[in-house]
């Protein structure tokens, strides 16, 4: 019996292939004007020659003045632009699946800088906690100009052969701003009643449906709850029985799916999660919001897995189960889930290395998929008439992925690793709490060496003589880098233990004060790791902030699990010596000299490349290459993306 998955399934007059949804994600792919760019093309038409049966688009403006979220944000602000997103919606449709532009104005959440004001507009003057960009209250008349908008918007979407819409009432963006009580303070029709609050996404639905003259189906996607008390922010706002209410006044106005979300940019980590969260977490409230109204359901649910998936719409969760970064992860999901080969599917590990590249400006990449978002770039290539031997020096991504890229073009790679298995750091980095899913990204690369039967040689200390000894063509140092340990007194000493120790349960401290030295990440996850062997933490950051350079939303969750009675964060401070029972530090804003007791030390300062190894390995091959953290230290993504590309140009 063929699963609910892969089923067809309609909403209003459109039939989908399959029940799997490519849910709505920023990628950041467009020309700087908002025109699809190749890059557009090739990211979206993988996925819909993946097998998916419907493609939400990442968010779509409305108009290029006010409503810009983003830099490369696609927009059909214009009839110009319909020629080119037709050509977007013809590479979709060549390969089965249907399409449906995500259209959407960011409200508070937007950047003035980006949409030429000094402001960003809102229901209300409150400015965004997150943004926090001048914010000024919409006038009557602007509201009415925005409603027309959202109408033309769709029009040209549907001129441009789209299928259907969505319209964005989710995340805290322009409509959820007026849906919630939170950010609506307005007393006017506009505000105020539950009535006045919904006024707004009303009138752009029947504007759109006025438009779209009832040919084309919509979709509006709501956060049913905003869950702001988990951030400290009281009632009123969106919780589940008000998105129930809306949920229901949607449904009452004609719309024909509902698609399921939740969270705001304060409460970030609940719409976009971090590995800390299980798959599925979200079905009570999707099922309360289902079994609320008749029409179909769409939703995502951190969905990883085909079976959490199926399970979900077997118990009636939803209609249709919508996949977000899984399918940057693999564009291929859908069909492997259709030809039941579920364990080649490459899964989402759930890092965030996606939205913080996207918040950087990037385009969308993805840290397991080097193809993510260079489609365009980097094609399929014919098998090579001439393989070569490429020698690999470690099994950490960069040199997984250099295997993989190489073998799959028709070369021979021949892999080296000291170690009893593959995965390089990521071994260590999956061993602190809530970070299990990393063990997906071993397990994939453990099935694909095997199944393209790449030579591995484990446990295999390499050397310039064990290299040459295969004749390679090409030799890639995939070597990783070697932790940074400070020149300072006592850092030699018994109660000193590097970040690894910790992380690999090597070090035996229980119901001790440990002052971990640097609040990265990696360091953050080690007093974790203490913590929960009783001990109490002092971290130790030489910088004004806390864990500068990494992602917010993972520094909040792993901050969020840390007790407040055992950790000290001592921003501003520099290690100056260790002692037998304390640390001398200087407090790097008035250069006083800080001395606290503590019982242990573990270092956890950085790493950097061992340019004394790669240069052993310099003349072993015609051609060397250096990849990964071997070059400069990074992370999985960019280390993956690196023996993706070096490797693709062999």
């Amino acid at each position: 019996m063929s699963r609910l998955l892969t089923q067809k399934g309609k909403i209003g007059n459109v039939e989908l292939k399959n029940r799997m949804v490519m849910a709505p994600m920023g990628d950041l792919t467009a020309n700087p004007d908002g025109t699809v760019s190749d890059t557009t093309i090739a990211y979206y038409g993988a996925r819909a020659k993946g097998g998916i049966g419907l493609i939400i688009t990442g968010i779509v403006r409305i108009n290029n003045t006010d409503g810009t979220a983003g830099p490369n944000q696609l927009s059909l602000a214009d009839d110009k632009y319909i020629p080119g997103f037709k050509k977007l919606v013809d590479e979709i449709h060549k390969y089965g699946a249907k399409v449906f532009p995500q259209i959407q104005h960011s409200g508070r959440q937007g950047v003035a800088a980006l949409t030429g004001n000094d402001y960003v507009l809102a229901p209300s003057a409150i400015p965004s906690a997150v943004m926090q960009q001048p914010t000024r209250e919409l006038a009557v008349e602007e509201i009415h100009t925005l409603v027309g908008q959202f109408g033309d918007c769709a029009r040209r979407a549907m001129e441009a052969g789209a299928d259907g819409v969505e319209i964005h009432g989710a995340h805290g963006y322009l409509i959820n701003q007026f849906l919630s009580p939170f950010s609506n303070k307005r007393t006017d029709e506009y505000g105020g009643s539950f009535e006045n609050r919904m006024r707004f996404l009303i009138e752009i639905m029947r504007d759109v449906r006025k438009k779209t003259e009832n040919k084309i189906p919509i979709s509006v996607r709501i956060s049913a709850d905003e869950f702001l008390s988990a951030v400290g922010i009281p009632m009123p706002y969106i919780d589940i029985a008000e998105g129930i209410r809306i949920a229901k006044a949607i449904e009452a106005e004609g719309v024909e799916a509902i698609n399921v979300s939740c969270g705001t940019y304060e409460t970030m980590n609940m719409a976009i999660e971090p590995m800390s969260f299980a798959q599925g977490w979200r079905k009570d409230f999707i099922k309360a919001i289902k079994d609320s109204v008749n029409v179909p359901v769409i939703a995502v649910a951190m969905i990883r897995e085909p079976s959490v998936a199926e399970d979900l719409l077997q118990n009636g969760i939803m209609d249709f189960a919508s996949f977000g970064r899984a399918l940057l992860a693999d564009a291929d999901f859908a069909n492997k889930v259709i030809e039941n080969r579920d364990d080649e599917i490459r899964k989402c590990i759930s890092c965030l290395f996606c939205f913080d590249e996207l918040n950087k400006g990037s385009q969308v990449v993805c840290a397991v998929n080097p193809l993510t978002g260079f489609e365009a770039k980097y094609p399929p290539k014919e098998t090579v008439s001439q393989p070569k031997t490429v020698a690999i020096v470690g099994a950490g991504p960069a040199g997984l992925s250099a295997a993989v890229t190489l073998k799959e073009s028709g070369h021979n790679p021949v892999v080296f690793e000291a170690a009893d298995s593959v995965g390089g750091q990521v071994k260590i980095g999956k061993n602190p709490p809530k970070k299990d899913y990393l063990n997906w990204m071993i397990e994939y690369y453990e099935k694909k060496l095997n199944d393209l039967d790449i030579d591995l040689r484990l446990n295999q200390k390499a050397d310039a003589n064990m290299i040459k000894s295969v004749n390679p063509d090409v030799a890639l140092l995939a070597v990783g880098a070697k932790p940074i340990v400070p020149d300072i007194p006592g850092v030699e000493g018994d109660n000193v233990y590097s970040v690894e120790q910790v992380l690999c349960n090597q070090t035996n401290l229980k119901g001790k004060t440990v002052a971990v030295i640097g609040s990265g990440l990696t360091g953050l996850e080690a007093a974790e790791m203490l913590q929960q062997a009783g001990n109490k933490t002092i971290i130790v950051e030489m910088l004004d902030t806390i864990a500068p350079g990494a992602y917010v939303q993972n520094v909040m969750d792993v901050k969020g699990r840390l007790a407040e009675d055992r950790t000290e964060y001592l921003p501003s401070h520099k290690l100056t010596a260790i002692q037998n029972g304390a640390i001398e530090m200087e407090n790097t804003k008035t250069a006083e000299i800080v001395t606290r007791p503590v019982d242990a030390v573990v270092l956890s300062v950085g790493y950097k490349p061992d340019k004394e190894l790669l240069k052993s390995f310099y003349h072993v091959a015609p051609e060397v290459y250096i990849i990964g953290d071997a070059v400069e230290v990074s992370n999985i993504g960019i280390a993956t993306r690196s023996g993706h590309q070096t490797s693709y140009n062999i």
